[in-house]
């Protein structure tokens, strides 16, 4: 088995076989020539844009902290507005037993109205709060220089996380 660190692609076309992908790339000095069978080529095409992907994904980390804060917003929100809400159910619950004076309705509807506008204050909140957070960005440059940096680590040892 012979293994190449492919340096660049020199020419991809046609093969001889009209069935066939010819592949030739620069691996340090040598060029080093593939013909692949197209559905081959199909199926390493689909592989190397998933790991393409997982690449591209690990270059550039993630930052959750803004998704967080509008989440935790989010439920403070539902949890302040079902709070506004309890009042409403007690107003329903005498309204539907015959007990509840007609002159209620005005503090019943006033909480109806509070428990949707103070979801809706805390969420627009938290956007806000979310928006100046900031990003946290990793660029691939970055990522090289942080590689060359470290030294390898074993697999299984523990990493530590930043």
């Amino acid at each position: 088995m012979a293994d190449y660190k492919v340096d660049s692609i020199a020419d991809v076309r046609v093969a001889d076989d009209p069935s066939s992908v010819r592949v030739a790339v620069m691996a340090g000095a040598e060029q080093v020539v593939l013909t692949i069978d197209w559905r081959k080529a199909s199926d390493l095409i689909d592989r190397m844009a998933a790991i393409n992907h997982e690449i591209r994904h690990s270059l550039s980390v993630p930052d959750w902290r803004a998704q967080r804060v509008r989440a935790g917003c989010h439920r403070t929100g539902l949890g302040i507005a079902s709070l506004l809400f309890l009042p409403v159910l007690y107003g329903i619950w005498l309204w539907v037993i015959g007990d509840f004076d007609p002159r209620a309705w005005q503090i019943v509807g006033g909480f109806l109205l509070a428990a949707p506008l103070a979801y809706g204050v805390i969420w627009f909140i938290g956007w806000i709060v979310a928006g100046f957070v900031g990003k946290r960005h990793r660029d691939a440059t970055d990522a090289e220089r942080r590689d060359a940096a470290e030294p390898e680590r074993k697999s299984a040892e523990p990493q530590l996380t930043a």
